[in-house]
């Protein structure tokens, strides 16, 4: 995303100097700006003999070279534009010098407006790395995604906005080295400063940088476990492991055997989450429990009996949603009293996961999708036609996974 922006007097300098090449005699061809969330992707057919300029401002109109119209020299495709106001309509327009000659014709003036994501879901046609496998979790460490799924699957790909076979993705890489004969279905992973990812069996894996995993201490004669988070309370780090029959567990490293906690259900827990100081776990019958310290645990009024799965937060206004099965979305603004379920629910489908990244999105069965600026109302869109299982926020896209390898992405 560098670009090198130039000044007015800079600029005449250079069209007054050193003009010994024919100019173009054609503007730039296939000019197409993609608007994103908070930029935009500009892309054309480059000719390599070509140096090529883009001129932006906001409003329905802009002129190659005028006084504070902001540049990018020797541009090439596909380029993003970053820094833009969302909802604010921006005009672009391209042409070239060939070596040092004066610019030539200037391509059509085109008029975008950046968007937040979450609202346009493109679904990837070839699945992650090929596998049949359901995939159940996704991470993303700030350059690099992770995603888990059953006996064992586990991939990696390196974040790439404007990469489009993968999408979003320079590649999808199938784990390099895993622990001999591990072949349990993964049911999550999150990033802890590592990359953590927990079986249904109580197993623990960890990775570094996605690639190379290693056991670490499992969840002894435990099954049904599915949902795993990272927490620092009092200066202190801990993980802590949800699963079947209410079970509970807790370790400060990986290292040391996993403690069981007071847990007050007996019902199925789907899912654990860090948020804004805290742990929210979700799960069976409107299951909804909250702890300070991951040790001792609250259940909190749900107003729902529907099955709970997934929780995000959103800090300024304070915002919690909890969604769940035959779309049940719940909310609150301290995690202790819960709103009623809003009603209708967004979608009918079960939802799987949410995540906040500049919005809130939820997905779920059959590629529903349903997204929100306030937590309150939803809008719906859909992301393919298979199950989608989790949702992560990367910068200005949101990717989401699930059955037999699905991947989907929304820019």
């Amino acid at each position: 995303m560098r670009f090198r922006v130039l000044t007015t007097a800079s600029l005449l300098a250079l069209a007054g100097c050193h003009l010994h090449s024919d100019p173009p005699g054609e503007a730039p061809s296939g000019v197409m700006v993609t608007p994103g969330e908070g930029l935009v992707t500009v892309s054309w057919n480059r000719d390599p003999e070509l140096t090529y300029w883009i001129f932006y401002q906001p409003g329905s109109s802009v002129t190659p070279a005028a006084p504070g119209v902001p540049l990018i020299f020797d541009a090439i495709p596909p380029r993003v534009i970053a820094g833009l106001a969302n909802d604010t309509q921006y005009a672009f327009i391209m042409n070239a010098t060939r070596d040092d000659s004066k610019a030539g014709p200037s391509s059509p003036v085109i008029v975008k407006t950046p968007r937040l994501a979450g609202a346009e879901w493109v679904s990837s046609t070839a699945a992650v790395g090929g596998t049949s496998q359901n995939l159940n979790g996704i991470a993303f460490n700030g350059s690099r995604l992770v995603v888990v799924g059953n006996l064992g699957t586990i991939f990696a790909g390196d974040y790439n906005y404007t990469s489009t076979n993968p999408l979003g993705v320079t590649a999808w890489m199938p784990a390099t080295s895993v622990p001999p004969g591990f072949t349990a279905n993964l049911s999550a992973v999150i990033f802890s400063g590592l990359f953590v990812a927990l079986g249904t069996d109580g197993s623990i894996l960890k990775s570094t940088g996605g690639l190379t995993w290693t056991s670490a201490t499992a969840i002894s004669t435990v099954a049904g476990m599915s949902g795993i988070a990272f927490g620092v309370v009092n200066g202190a780090g801990i993980y802590v492991a949800v699963g079947g029959g209410g079970n509970i567990f807790t370790s400060p490293d990986l290292v040391t055997t996993w403690t069981p906690a007071t847990s007050t259900t007996s019902n199925a827990l789907y899912s654990v989450s860090f948020l804004n100081g805290g742990f929210v776990a979700t799960g069976a019958g409107g299951t909804l429990l909250t702890s300070t310290d991951g040790i001792g645990w609250t259940a909190q009024t749900s107003n729902t009996l529907s099955t709970l799965r997934g929780t995000a937060f959103r800090s300024s206004p304070a915002l919690y949603v909890v969604v769940g099965d035959a779309g049940t979305i719940v909310t609150s603004t301290d995690s202790t009293t819960w709103n009623p379920p809003i009603a209708p629910p967004p979608v009918p489908q079960n939802l799987s996961g949410v995540r906040f990244g500049s919005r809130f999105v939820a997905v779920g069965q059959v590629g529903a999708v349903a997204y929100s600026d306030d937590g309150m109302t939803w809008s719906v869109t859909s992301a393919g036609s298979a199950d989608l299982s989790g949702v992560v926020f990367t910068p200005a896209m949101y990717v989401a996974v699930g059955a037999t390898g699905a991947n989907a992405f929304s820019k």
